[in-house]
């Protein structure tokens, strides 16, 4: 991936991303709070839980297409099979 992705801690359960590329950086806050309930305990509140959805988010859009905020619970709905493939990355 071209991608150079930084996680930094914001808030409990909320992270901001910073994805540099070759077109600039682009930011994005995610909201992790309810991270083991919407997982079923498979994903944490932490930087390598959200770093893997970063990847995951942009195997399926580029960075500059990415919303400023979203929530696990969101992508867990919008993506059929998100939090399992989150897991792989994360491993």
């Amino acid at each position: 991936m071209a991608e150079e992705i930084d996680v930094e801690m914001q808030d409990t359960g909320e992270f901001l991303a910073s994805i540099r590329s070759t077109t600039g950086t682009d930011e994005i806050v995610l909201m992790f709070d309810d991270a083991e309930e919407v997982s079923d305990g498979v994903l944490g509140n932490d930087e390598a839980s959200v770093r893997a959805t970063v990847e995951f988010l942009l195997s399926h859009q580029p960075p500059g297409d990415l919303p400023d905020r979203i929530d696990l619970v969101d992508i867990a709905a919008a993506y059929d099979g998100a939090i399992e493939s989150i897991r792989r990355l994360r491993d």
